[in-house]
Protein backbone atom coordinates (compact mmCIF):
# COMPACT_ATOMS: atom_id res chain seq x y z
CA UNK A 1 0.00 0.00 0.00
CA UNK A 2 2.64 2.30 1.13
CA UNK A 3 4.43 2.40 -2.74
CA UNK A 4 1.01 2.87 -4.21
CA UNK A 5 0.05 5.60 -2.13
CA UNK A 6 3.43 7.40 -2.33
CA UNK A 7 2.89 7.02 -6.47
CA UNK A 8 -0.49 8.20 -5.92
CA UNK A 9 0.81 11.54 -4.34
CA UNK A 10 3.56 12.06 -7.19
CA UNK A 11 1.05 11.84 -9.52
CA UNK A 12 -0.93 14.47 -7.99
CA UNK A 13 1.70 16.78 -7.56
CA UNK A 14 3.01 16.50 -11.32
CA UNK A 15 -0.85 17.46 -12.13
CA UNK A 16 -1.00 20.00 -9.65
CA UNK A 17 2.44 21.25 -11.35
CA UNK A 18 1.48 21.04 -14.94
CA UNK A 19 -2.18 23.33 -13.71
CA UNK A 20 -0.06 26.31 -11.90
CA UNK A 21 2.48 28.41 -11.81
CA UNK A 22 4.83 29.44 -9.38
CA UNK A 23 5.03 33.08 -8.45
CA UNK A 24 7.62 34.36 -6.35
CA UNK A 25 6.67 37.25 -4.25
CA UNK A 26 9.63 37.64 -2.45
CA UNK A 27 13.52 37.12 -1.97
CA UNK A 28 15.78 37.62 1.08
CA UNK A 29 19.73 36.94 0.12
CA UNK A 30 23.00 37.06 2.24
CA UNK A 31 26.29 37.57 0.47
CA UNK A 32 29.79 37.05 1.62
CA UNK A 33 31.93 40.22 0.86
CA UNK A 34 34.54 40.13 -2.03
CA UNK A 35 38.08 39.62 -1.83
CA UNK A 36 39.97 42.34 0.44
CA UNK A 37 43.36 43.44 1.72
CA UNK A 38 44.61 41.19 4.05
CA UNK A 39 43.93 41.62 7.93
CA UNK A 40 47.90 41.18 7.61
CA UNK A 41 48.96 43.98 5.69
CA UNK A 42 49.36 47.27 7.05
CA UNK A 43 46.53 49.14 5.19
CA UNK A 44 44.72 50.36 4.54
CA UNK A 45 41.56 47.48 4.06
CA UNK A 46 39.84 47.40 1.10
CA UNK A 47 38.34 45.42 -1.33
CA UNK A 48 40.33 44.22 -4.74
CA UNK A 49 39.68 44.32 -7.95
CA UNK A 50 39.44 40.87 -7.56
CA UNK A 51 36.56 41.10 -4.80
CA UNK A 52 34.89 43.74 -6.49
CA UNK A 53 34.56 41.22 -9.84
CA UNK A 54 33.31 38.43 -7.42
CA UNK A 55 30.70 40.68 -6.30
CA UNK A 56 29.56 41.79 -9.92
CA UNK A 57 29.74 38.25 -10.69
CA UNK A 58 26.93 37.53 -8.02
CA UNK A 59 25.11 40.19 -8.92
CA UNK A 60 24.66 39.34 -12.34
CA UNK A 61 23.37 35.78 -11.27
CA UNK A 62 20.66 37.33 -8.65
CA UNK A 63 19.41 39.80 -11.48
CA UNK A 64 18.93 36.85 -14.02
CA UNK A 65 16.95 34.89 -11.19
CA UNK A 66 15.15 37.42 -9.56
CA UNK A 67 14.82 40.60 -12.32
CA UNK A 68 15.09 39.94 -15.71
CA UNK A 69 14.03 36.08 -15.30
CA UNK A 70 16.67 35.19 -18.04
CA UNK A 71 18.25 32.39 -15.87
CA UNK A 72 21.29 30.95 -16.94
CA UNK A 73 19.81 27.01 -16.63
CA UNK A 74 24.08 25.96 -16.26
CA UNK A 75 23.95 28.39 -12.97
CA UNK A 76 19.97 29.16 -12.08
CA UNK A 77 16.88 28.83 -13.08
CA UNK A 78 14.56 31.92 -13.63
CA UNK A 79 12.56 33.01 -11.00
CA UNK A 80 11.41 36.40 -11.58
CA UNK A 81 9.69 38.39 -8.12
CA UNK A 82 6.17 39.44 -9.10
CA UNK A 83 5.99 43.21 -9.68
CA UNK A 84 9.73 44.06 -9.28
CA UNK A 85 11.09 46.94 -11.55
CA UNK A 86 13.31 45.49 -14.48
CA UNK A 87 15.67 48.56 -15.99
CA UNK A 88 14.38 51.70 -13.46
CA UNK A 89 15.74 50.81 -9.97
CA UNK A 90 12.83 51.61 -7.42
CA UNK A 91 14.60 51.61 -4.19
CA UNK A 92 10.90 51.20 -2.45
CA UNK A 93 11.14 47.98 -3.37
CA UNK A 94 14.53 46.96 -1.98
CA UNK A 95 16.39 47.02 1.40
CA UNK A 96 19.92 46.75 1.11
CA UNK A 97 21.84 46.56 4.55
CA UNK A 98 26.03 46.12 4.55
CA UNK A 99 28.14 46.66 7.74
CA UNK A 100 29.96 50.03 7.44
CA UNK A 101 33.30 47.91 7.12
CA UNK A 102 34.66 49.57 3.75
CA UNK A 103 35.22 46.14 1.92
CA UNK A 104 31.60 45.24 2.61
CA UNK A 105 30.16 48.39 1.64
CA UNK A 106 31.79 48.30 -1.59
CA UNK A 107 30.91 44.89 -1.91
CA UNK A 108 27.60 45.89 -2.19
CA UNK A 109 28.04 48.58 -4.64
CA UNK A 110 29.70 46.20 -6.92
CA UNK A 111 26.94 43.73 -6.06
CA UNK A 112 24.36 46.36 -7.27
CA UNK A 113 26.28 47.84 -10.10
CA UNK A 114 25.15 44.40 -11.95
CA UNK A 115 21.37 44.00 -10.72
CA UNK A 116 20.75 47.47 -11.67
CA UNK A 117 23.11 48.39 -14.27
CA UNK A 118 23.74 51.54 -16.19
CA UNK A 119 20.81 52.33 -18.23
CA UNK A 120 22.25 53.88 -21.41
CA UNK A 121 19.39 54.82 -23.16
CA UNK A 122 17.90 58.42 -22.29
CA UNK A 123 14.40 58.18 -20.88
CA UNK A 124 11.52 60.03 -21.63
CA UNK A 125 10.22 61.41 -18.62
CA UNK A 126 9.64 64.96 -16.44
CA UNK A 127 12.63 64.17 -14.50
CA UNK A 128 14.97 63.96 -17.83
CA UNK A 129 13.39 66.62 -19.59
CA UNK A 130 14.33 70.29 -19.69
CA UNK A 131 12.52 73.68 -19.85
CA UNK A 132 14.78 74.34 -22.94
CA UNK A 133 13.66 71.10 -24.97
CA UNK A 134 16.97 69.31 -24.60
CA UNK A 135 17.30 65.91 -22.13
CA UNK A 136 19.38 65.21 -19.02
CA UNK A 137 21.28 61.90 -18.21
CA UNK A 138 22.55 60.55 -15.12
CA UNK A 139 26.31 60.62 -15.27
CA UNK A 140 28.72 57.52 -16.07
CA UNK A 141 26.19 56.68 -19.03
CA UNK A 142 22.78 56.36 -16.94
CA UNK A 143 24.68 55.19 -13.59
CA UNK A 144 21.76 54.37 -11.35
CA UNK A 145 21.92 54.71 -7.60
CA UNK A 146 21.01 52.54 -4.77
CA UNK A 147 19.72 53.19 -1.46
CA UNK A 148 22.62 51.02 0.53
CA UNK A 149 22.48 51.16 4.43
CA UNK A 150 25.25 51.01 6.43
CA UNK A 151 25.41 50.17 9.46
CA UNK A 152 27.76 50.79 11.94
CA UNK A 153 27.81 49.04 15.81
CA UNK A 154 26.01 51.86 17.56
CA UNK A 155 23.09 50.94 15.20
CA UNK A 156 21.04 48.17 16.30
CA UNK A 157 20.08 46.85 13.02
CA UNK A 158 23.76 46.05 12.80
CA UNK A 159 23.22 43.20 14.51
CA UNK A 160 20.80 41.49 11.99
CA UNK A 161 23.92 40.78 9.60
CA UNK A 162 26.32 40.56 12.24
CA UNK A 163 25.25 39.74 15.69
CA UNK A 164 28.01 38.61 17.09
CA UNK A 165 29.79 41.55 17.33
CA UNK A 166 29.21 43.56 20.64
CA UNK A 167 28.37 40.51 21.85
CA UNK A 168 30.38 39.97 24.54
CA UNK A 169 29.75 36.46 26.29
CA UNK A 170 30.32 35.72 22.31
CA UNK A 171 34.53 37.02 23.19
CA UNK A 172 34.41 35.19 26.33
CA UNK A 173 33.32 31.51 25.17
CA UNK A 174 35.56 31.84 22.24
CA UNK A 175 38.75 32.85 24.82
CA UNK A 176 37.68 29.81 26.67
CA UNK A 177 37.75 27.88 23.59
CA UNK A 178 41.45 28.98 23.40
CA UNK A 179 42.51 26.81 26.58
CA UNK A 180 40.41 23.49 25.90
CA UNK A 181 42.92 20.35 25.81
CA UNK A 182 41.21 19.72 21.86
CA UNK A 183 42.34 23.63 20.91
CA UNK A 184 45.79 22.97 22.33
CA UNK A 185 46.29 19.62 21.05
CA UNK A 186 45.13 21.15 17.60
CA UNK A 187 47.84 23.81 17.93
CA UNK A 188 50.67 20.52 18.66
CA UNK A 189 49.60 18.82 16.07
CA UNK A 190 49.54 21.14 13.30
CA UNK A 191 52.67 23.17 14.54
CA UNK A 192 55.39 21.27 12.11
CA UNK A 193 52.94 22.08 8.80
CA UNK A 194 52.84 25.34 9.77
CA UNK A 195 56.44 25.51 10.22
CA UNK A 196 57.41 24.06 7.14
CA UNK A 197 55.92 27.05 5.44
CA UNK A 198 58.08 30.06 7.00
CA UNK A 199 60.14 29.77 4.03
CA UNK A 200 57.82 30.04 1.44
CA UNK A 201 54.74 31.89 2.03
CA UNK A 202 54.85 33.06 5.73
CA UNK A 203 58.77 34.05 5.08
CA UNK A 204 57.89 37.95 6.86
CA UNK A 205 56.51 36.14 10.24
CA UNK A 206 58.47 34.62 13.11
CA UNK A 207 58.10 30.69 13.81
CA UNK A 208 56.18 32.13 16.84
CA UNK A 209 53.41 33.40 14.93
CA UNK A 210 53.17 30.16 12.42
CA UNK A 211 51.08 28.09 14.24
CA UNK A 212 46.96 26.99 14.34
CA UNK A 213 45.82 29.61 16.46
CA UNK A 214 46.14 31.99 13.55
CA UNK A 215 44.72 29.42 10.73
CA UNK A 216 42.59 31.82 9.32
CA UNK A 217 44.17 35.04 9.28
CA UNK A 218 47.16 32.69 8.19
CA UNK A 219 44.86 31.21 5.30
CA UNK A 220 43.70 35.15 4.22
CA UNK A 221 47.10 36.10 4.37
CA UNK A 222 47.96 33.24 1.61
CA UNK A 223 45.64 32.27 -0.34
CA UNK A 224 45.80 36.58 -1.12
CA UNK A 225 49.45 35.86 -1.81
CA UNK A 226 49.02 33.08 -4.25
CA UNK A 227 46.22 35.34 -6.17
CA UNK A 228 48.25 38.25 -6.78
CA UNK A 229 52.70 37.09 -6.01
CA UNK A 230 53.25 35.73 -9.46
CA UNK A 231 56.57 34.75 -7.96
CA UNK A 232 55.09 32.40 -5.22
CA UNK A 233 52.69 31.36 -8.00
CA UNK A 234 55.50 30.10 -10.07
CA UNK A 235 57.99 29.02 -7.50
CA UNK A 236 56.34 25.25 -7.18
CA UNK A 237 57.30 26.26 -2.74
CA UNK A 238 53.81 27.31 -2.10
CA UNK A 239 51.10 24.74 -4.25
CA UNK A 240 47.32 24.98 -4.45
CA UNK A 241 47.54 21.40 -2.08
CA UNK A 242 49.17 23.55 0.18
CA UNK A 243 46.19 26.51 0.05
CA UNK A 244 43.80 23.68 0.45
CA UNK A 245 45.24 22.43 3.49
CA UNK A 246 45.28 25.75 5.12
CA UNK A 247 42.00 26.47 4.08
CA UNK A 248 40.38 23.41 5.26
CA UNK A 249 41.85 24.03 8.82
CA UNK A 250 40.72 27.71 8.88
CA UNK A 251 37.33 26.08 8.33
CA UNK A 252 38.23 23.52 11.17
CA UNK A 253 38.85 26.53 13.29
CA UNK A 254 36.30 29.10 11.96
CA UNK A 255 33.44 26.35 12.67
CA UNK A 256 34.54 25.93 16.53
CA UNK A 257 33.68 29.91 17.15
CA UNK A 258 30.88 30.26 15.12
CA UNK A 259 29.13 26.92 15.60
CA UNK A 260 26.71 25.92 18.76
CA UNK A 261 28.46 23.79 21.46
CA UNK A 262 27.33 21.48 24.72
CA UNK A 263 27.07 24.85 26.59
CA UNK A 264 24.69 26.55 23.92
CA UNK A 265 24.25 28.60 20.74
CA UNK A 266 25.86 31.74 21.88
CA UNK A 267 28.55 31.06 19.47
CA UNK A 268 26.36 30.81 16.86
CA UNK A 269 24.80 34.28 17.77
CA UNK A 270 25.32 35.51 14.23
CA UNK A 271 22.76 32.85 12.60
CA UNK A 272 20.20 33.51 15.33
CA UNK A 273 19.89 37.31 14.66
CA UNK A 274 20.25 36.55 10.73
CA UNK A 275 17.25 34.18 10.63
CA UNK A 276 15.20 36.57 12.68
CA UNK A 277 15.93 39.60 10.18
CA UNK A 278 14.92 37.03 7.29
CA UNK A 279 11.43 36.25 9.00
CA UNK A 280 11.20 39.81 9.77
CA UNK A 281 11.80 40.58 5.91
CA UNK A 282 9.14 38.05 4.92
CA UNK A 283 6.74 39.48 7.25
CA UNK A 284 6.93 42.81 6.21
CA UNK A 285 6.09 41.68 2.46
CA UNK A 286 3.10 39.74 3.41
CA UNK A 287 1.87 42.85 6.10
CA UNK A 288 2.35 44.95 2.74
CA UNK A 289 -0.08 42.40 0.38
CA UNK A 290 3.09 42.06 -1.58
CA UNK A 291 4.30 45.31 -2.19
CA UNK A 292 7.37 45.72 0.18
CA UNK A 293 10.44 44.65 0.83
CA UNK A 294 10.47 42.37 -2.69
CA UNK A 295 14.02 41.93 -2.59
CA UNK A 296 16.14 42.30 0.86
CA UNK A 297 20.05 42.45 0.09
CA UNK A 298 22.27 41.71 3.14
CA UNK A 299 25.95 42.31 2.91
CA UNK A 300 28.42 40.72 5.44
CA UNK A 301 31.20 38.59 6.58
CA UNK A 302 31.37 34.80 6.59
CA UNK A 303 30.02 34.42 10.50
CA UNK A 304 26.53 34.16 9.78
CA UNK A 305 26.25 31.71 7.15
CA UNK A 306 28.64 29.33 8.92
CA UNK A 307 26.34 29.89 12.19
CA UNK A 308 23.42 29.51 10.43
CA UNK A 309 24.21 26.38 8.25
CA UNK A 310 25.09 24.37 12.06
CA UNK A 311 21.49 25.97 13.27
CA UNK A 312 19.63 24.61 10.02
CA UNK A 313 21.35 21.20 10.01
CA UNK A 314 22.47 22.20 6.52
CA UNK A 315 25.87 21.50 8.34
CA UNK A 316 24.39 17.88 9.42
CA UNK A 317 21.83 17.02 6.44
CA UNK A 318 22.61 15.01 3.51
CA UNK A 319 24.76 17.95 2.13
CA UNK A 320 26.63 18.38 5.18
CA UNK A 321 29.76 18.27 3.35
CA UNK A 322 28.72 21.45 1.16
CA UNK A 323 28.25 23.40 4.43
CA UNK A 324 31.01 22.48 6.96
CA UNK A 325 33.67 24.76 5.03
CA UNK A 326 34.05 28.41 5.16
CA UNK A 327 32.47 30.07 1.85
CA UNK A 328 33.97 31.53 -1.07
CA UNK A 329 33.98 35.29 -1.28
CA UNK A 330 31.05 36.33 -2.84
CA UNK A 331 28.67 33.16 -2.03
CA UNK A 332 25.06 33.42 -1.72
CA UNK A 333 22.39 32.26 0.26
CA UNK A 334 19.22 33.32 -0.83
CA UNK A 335 15.45 32.26 0.80
CA UNK A 336 12.43 32.82 -1.40
CA UNK A 337 8.89 33.30 -0.55
CA UNK A 338 6.75 31.71 -2.92
CA UNK A 339 3.16 30.35 -3.97
CA UNK A 340 1.27 28.51 -6.80
CA UNK A 341 -1.30 30.69 -9.12
CA UNK A 342 -3.84 28.95 -12.06
CA UNK A 343 -2.45 28.97 -15.47
CA UNK A 344 -2.44 29.85 -18.13
CA UNK A 345 -2.59 33.76 -16.55
CA UNK A 346 -2.34 36.65 -19.03
CA UNK A 347 0.33 38.99 -18.73
CA UNK A 348 -1.55 41.88 -17.72
CA UNK A 349 -3.47 40.06 -15.34
CA UNK A 350 -3.09 41.77 -11.46
CA UNK A 351 -2.13 38.27 -9.13
CA UNK A 352 -3.72 38.07 -5.86
CA UNK A 353 -1.23 37.69 -2.71
CA UNK A 354 -2.13 34.46 -1.41
CA UNK A 355 -3.11 33.50 1.99
CA UNK A 356 -0.90 32.71 4.69
CA UNK A 357 -1.53 28.65 3.85
CA UNK A 358 -0.98 29.30 0.36
CA UNK A 359 3.02 30.28 1.03
CA UNK A 360 5.98 28.01 0.59
CA UNK A 361 9.29 28.73 0.75
CA UNK A 362 12.72 27.57 -0.34
CA UNK A 363 16.48 27.82 0.50
CA UNK A 364 19.04 28.10 -2.01
CA UNK A 365 23.01 28.75 -1.84
CA UNK A 366 25.75 29.49 -4.72
CA UNK A 367 29.50 28.56 -2.76
CA UNK A 368 31.79 31.35 -4.96
CA UNK A 369 31.08 33.17 -8.19
CA UNK A 370 32.79 30.94 -10.68
CA UNK A 371 31.64 29.73 -14.24
CA UNK A 372 30.85 25.83 -12.69
CA UNK A 373 29.27 27.39 -8.80
CA UNK A 374 25.21 27.45 -9.64
CA UNK A 375 22.59 28.42 -7.23
CA UNK A 376 21.37 24.89 -5.86
CA UNK A 377 18.00 24.27 -3.64
CA UNK A 378 18.96 22.19 0.15
CA UNK A 379 16.32 21.57 1.92
CA UNK A 380 16.33 22.89 5.73
CA UNK A 381 15.66 22.00 9.50
CA UNK A 382 17.17 18.12 9.00
CA UNK A 383 14.19 17.33 6.09
CA UNK A 384 15.04 14.61 3.24
CA UNK A 385 16.16 15.99 -0.22
CA UNK A 386 12.61 15.66 -1.49
CA UNK A 387 11.69 18.19 1.35
CA UNK A 388 13.54 20.95 -0.03
CA UNK A 389 10.24 23.28 -0.43
CA UNK A 390 8.01 24.28 2.50
CA UNK A 391 5.03 25.67 3.43
CA UNK A 392 4.99 29.03 5.52
CA UNK A 393 4.27 27.61 8.64
CA UNK A 394 6.98 24.80 8.77
CA UNK A 395 9.42 27.57 7.10
CA UNK A 396 8.63 29.75 10.63
CA UNK A 397 8.46 26.92 12.95
CA UNK A 398 12.07 25.24 11.23
CA UNK A 399 13.44 29.22 12.33
CA UNK A 400 11.71 30.00 15.14
CA UNK A 401 13.68 26.95 17.29
CA UNK A 402 16.56 29.20 17.44
CA UNK A 403 16.12 32.72 16.20
CA UNK A 404 16.63 35.98 18.26
CA UNK A 405 14.52 38.29 16.89
CA UNK A 406 13.87 40.56 20.38
CA UNK A 407 16.54 43.10 20.82
CA UNK A 408 16.33 42.97 24.87
CA UNK A 409 16.71 39.44 24.45
CA UNK A 410 20.06 40.01 22.47
CA UNK A 411 21.45 42.63 24.64
CA UNK A 412 20.86 40.17 28.11
CA UNK A 413 22.14 37.17 26.33
CA UNK A 414 25.30 38.77 25.00
CA UNK A 415 25.69 41.17 28.40
CA UNK A 416 26.87 43.62 25.39
CA UNK A 417 28.11 46.90 26.14
CA UNK A 418 26.37 48.35 23.13
CA UNK A 419 24.68 52.27 23.62
CA UNK A 420 21.38 50.95 22.05
CA UNK A 421 21.60 48.13 24.81
CA UNK A 422 22.32 50.87 28.20
CA UNK A 423 18.91 52.68 26.22
CA UNK A 424 16.86 49.81 25.82
CA UNK A 425 17.81 48.12 28.78
CA UNK A 426 16.87 51.33 31.00
CA UNK A 427 13.51 51.16 29.85
CA UNK A 428 12.75 46.81 30.09
CA UNK A 429 14.52 47.91 33.72
CA UNK A 430 12.07 50.67 33.95
CA UNK A 431 8.74 48.76 32.59
CA UNK A 432 9.52 45.62 35.33
CA UNK A 433 9.65 48.14 37.74
CA UNK A 434 6.29 49.99 36.93
CA UNK A 435 4.65 46.91 36.70
CA UNK A 436 3.86 47.61 32.93
CA UNK A 437 5.67 44.81 31.38
CA UNK A 438 6.28 40.94 32.52
CA UNK A 439 9.47 39.99 32.86
CA UNK A 440 10.84 37.11 30.33
CA UNK A 441 13.14 36.01 33.16
CA UNK A 442 13.34 37.03 37.03
CA UNK A 443 15.46 40.30 37.00
CA UNK A 444 14.83 42.38 39.86
CA UNK A 445 18.12 44.66 39.80
CA UNK A 446 18.36 48.09 38.46
CA UNK A 447 19.62 48.98 35.28
CA UNK A 448 23.16 50.54 36.70
CA UNK A 449 23.57 47.23 39.43
CA UNK A 450 23.11 45.16 36.68
CA UNK A 451 26.10 47.03 34.84
CA UNK A 452 28.19 46.77 37.82
CA UNK A 453 27.84 42.77 38.40
CA UNK A 454 28.18 42.09 34.93
CA UNK A 455 31.17 44.20 34.78
CA UNK A 456 32.22 42.11 37.54
CA UNK A 457 31.38 38.76 36.37
CA UNK A 458 33.04 39.46 33.09
CA UNK A 459 36.66 40.63 34.62
CA UNK A 460 35.80 37.30 37.35
CA UNK A 461 35.73 35.31 34.07
CA UNK A 462 38.72 36.89 32.47
CA UNK A 463 40.81 35.88 35.80
CA UNK A 464 39.16 32.25 35.72
CA UNK A 465 40.37 32.14 31.84
CA UNK A 466 43.46 33.17 32.74
CA UNK A 467 44.13 30.35 35.33
CA UNK A 468 43.31 27.73 33.21
CA UNK A 469 45.51 29.16 30.32
CA UNK A 470 48.50 29.41 33.20
CA UNK A 471 47.52 25.82 34.18
CA UNK A 472 47.77 24.48 30.41
CA UNK A 473 51.36 26.32 30.37
CA UNK A 474 50.06 29.47 28.30
CA UNK A 475 52.03 33.01 29.36
CA UNK A 476 50.11 36.50 28.82
CA UNK A 477 53.05 39.26 27.95
CA UNK A 478 52.17 42.92 27.39
CA UNK A 479 54.63 44.91 24.85
CA UNK A 480 54.47 47.65 22.94
CA UNK A 481 53.24 48.04 19.46
CA UNK A 482 56.38 47.60 17.35
CA UNK A 483 56.96 48.77 13.72
CA UNK A 484 57.14 45.79 11.41
CA UNK A 485 56.82 44.61 8.02
CA UNK A 486 53.57 43.25 8.20
CA UNK A 487 50.98 43.88 11.02
CA UNK A 488 50.90 41.42 13.81
CA UNK A 489 48.93 38.26 13.82
CA UNK A 490 45.39 38.52 15.33
CA UNK A 491 43.47 35.20 16.53
CA UNK A 492 40.20 34.83 16.23
CA UNK A 493 40.04 37.23 13.34
CA UNK A 494 36.58 36.35 12.00
CA UNK A 495 37.05 37.24 8.01
CA UNK A 496 36.26 40.65 6.54
CA UNK A 497 34.41 41.84 9.60
CA UNK A 498 37.44 41.41 12.08
CA UNK A 499 40.51 41.91 13.52
CA UNK A 500 40.43 40.48 17.06
CA UNK A 501 36.70 40.25 18.00
CA UNK A 502 35.92 44.02 17.51
CA UNK A 503 37.25 44.89 13.66
CA UNK A 504 39.65 43.90 11.32
CA UNK A 505 42.27 46.72 10.87
CA UNK A 506 44.81 47.11 13.85
CA UNK A 507 44.58 51.14 14.39
CA UNK A 508 47.15 53.40 15.85
CA UNK A 509 45.69 53.20 18.99
CA UNK A 510 45.54 49.18 19.48
CA UNK A 511 47.76 47.58 22.05
CA UNK A 512 48.93 43.85 21.90
CA UNK A 513 48.43 40.59 24.05
CA UNK A 514 50.68 37.36 23.27
CA UNK A 515 49.73 34.22 24.72
CA UNK A 516 52.68 32.12 24.83
CA UNK A 517 51.37 28.51 24.17
CA UNK A 518 52.46 25.08 26.08
CA UNK A 519 53.00 23.75 22.70
CA UNK A 520 55.75 26.66 21.69
CA UNK A 521 52.96 28.24 20.07
CA UNK A 522 52.39 31.95 20.24
CA UNK A 523 49.22 33.62 19.46
CA UNK A 524 48.95 37.41 19.39
CA UNK A 525 45.80 38.96 19.68
CA UNK A 526 45.11 42.39 18.62
CA UNK A 527 43.12 44.27 21.53
CA UNK A 528 41.07 47.10 20.69
CA UNK A 529 41.44 50.20 23.18
CA UNK A 530 38.06 50.52 25.48
CA UNK A 531 36.92 47.17 24.75
CA UNK A 532 35.76 44.46 27.66
CA UNK A 533 39.61 42.88 27.39
CA UNK A 534 41.84 45.08 28.10
CA UNK A 535 39.34 47.96 29.60
CA UNK A 536 41.98 50.24 29.86
CA UNK A 537 43.69 52.62 27.17
CA UNK A 538 47.40 54.22 26.38
CA UNK A 539 45.71 57.38 25.96
CA UNK A 540 42.75 59.66 27.23
CA UNK A 541 40.64 58.93 24.37
CA UNK A 542 39.16 55.94 26.86
CA UNK A 543 37.45 58.30 29.18
CA UNK A 544 34.52 58.94 27.29
CA UNK A 545 34.35 55.50 27.22
CA UNK A 546 34.51 55.23 31.25
CA UNK A 547 31.84 58.29 31.78
CA UNK A 548 29.21 56.10 29.03
CA UNK A 549 30.06 53.09 31.54
CA UNK A 550 29.45 54.95 34.26
CA UNK A 551 26.52 57.01 33.31
CA UNK A 552 28.01 60.71 33.31
CA UNK A 553 28.30 60.62 29.94
CA UNK A 554 24.80 59.35 28.70
CA UNK A 555 22.50 62.02 26.99
CA UNK A 556 19.72 63.28 29.15
CA UNK A 557 17.38 63.19 26.07
CA UNK A 558 13.94 61.56 26.02
CA UNK A 559 14.67 57.83 24.30
CA UNK A 560 10.65 57.90 22.87
CA UNK A 561 9.03 56.81 19.58
CA UNK A 562 7.10 53.97 19.01
CA UNK A 563 8.92 51.38 16.83
CA UNK A 564 8.24 49.15 14.35
CA UNK A 565 10.71 45.92 15.64
CA UNK A 566 7.90 45.34 18.19
CA UNK A 567 9.37 44.72 21.95
CA UNK A 568 12.44 44.19 21.10
CA UNK A 569 13.40 48.05 20.98
CA UNK A 570 10.54 49.26 23.58
CA UNK A 571 9.80 52.72 23.80
CA UNK A 572 13.69 53.67 23.17
CA UNK A 573 15.24 55.75 20.42
CA UNK A 574 18.65 54.32 19.64
CA UNK A 575 18.62 57.45 17.03
CA UNK A 576 18.24 59.94 19.70
CA UNK A 577 20.72 62.99 20.55
CA UNK A 578 24.44 61.21 21.11
CA UNK A 579 26.56 62.01 23.67
CA UNK A 580 28.12 65.74 23.78
CA UNK A 581 31.32 66.54 24.62
CA UNK A 582 31.97 68.73 27.73
CA UNK A 583 33.32 72.18 26.76
CA UNK A 584 34.87 74.32 29.37
CA UNK A 585 37.73 76.35 30.28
Amino acid sequence: MAPLFTAILALSATALAQRTQQVVWSAVTYTYHGEKTPSLFPGPYDLTPVGAQQLYEAGQIVRARYITGSGNSSLTNSSPINGININPIDNSQLNILATDDPWVSASAMAFMQALYPPRDTVVLDLESMLGNSSLEQYPLNGYQYPNIETLSMLDFHHLWIAGADNCNNYDIENVVSLSSPAYVQEIQSTNAYYQSLGNSVFWAFTPDELNYGNAWTLWEYAAFEYQHNQTLYQSGNFTADDLATLYNLASQQQRLFNTPDSTGTVKAMAGRTFASKVLQSFQHQMASNGSAEKLTLLFGSFEPMLAFFALSNLATGPSASRFNSLPLHGSTMTFELYSYTPMPMSQSATIPFPSTEELWVRFLFRNGTGASDPFVEYPLFGRGNSQDDMTWSDFVFGMGAFSLGDLVDWCLECASGSLFCEAILLNYYSEIGSGTDTPKKAKTLSAPIAGVIGATVTIGLMLIVGAILALVGFRLDYHPREKRAVSDLGVLKRSGSGGGFKGAEKLASDTDLTMKGGAGASVVRHERVGSWELNDSPDKRSALDKDIESGRGLSKTTYGRPSEDGHGIGGVDPYGEPVKALDQV
